[in-house]
């Protein structure tokens, strides 16, 4: 996923190496697995593909979803849903995985009652920004993104 990050920003904006992105990133996951594994309701799920007829073979892609309070302003229900992260290896995109690992967590949220989701997506991934609005998310917020310095250059 990092590298291709920074091959879709053209190394516009700074990207971790793959070693530290992937430590910083499996310690986030390792943490809200447990706090949702120690919880009443459960909050995070890693959902994984596995190619058919093959448990032990390499996945094919990953979710990760978690779940937490709505916001204050918006009536979006008790809780949201977040796909947090959504990689498929690069020899396996186009084949449907991205979408089956959606549906998945859909299927997920659905379970529980959870309304209403949102995925962030790098603005130059053109590929993901296209099976999300298959799948349905539409535009909602923009996050800018600047260095404290450009104030106006």
């Amino acid at each position: 996923m990092v590298a291709h990050h920074r091959a879709l920003t053209a190394d516009a904006w700074p990207v971790r190496d793959t070693e530290d992105a992937w430590s910083r990133r499996r310690r986030q996951y390792v943490e809200w697995l447990e706090t949702s594994a120690a919880a009443a309701q459960p909050s995070a799920w890693l959902l994984a593909a596995v190619p058919a007829g093959e448990p032990g073979g390499a996945p094919l892609g990953y979710a990760m979803l978690v779940v937490g309070p709505s916001g204050p302003t918006w009536d979006l229900g008790e809780l949201t849903g977040e796909l947090e992260s959504l990689a498929v290896a690069e020899d396996a995109r186009g084949c449907g995985v991205g979408g089956a690992l959606i549906a998945a967590a859909r299927a997920t949220l659905r379970e529980r009652g959870v309304l209403h989701w949102y995925v962030g997506v790098v603005g130059a991934n053109a590929g993901a920004i296209a099976l999300y609005e298959r799948e349905g998310f539409r535009p909602f917020f923009v996050t800018m993104l600047s260095t404290v310095e450009d104030a106006t250059g």
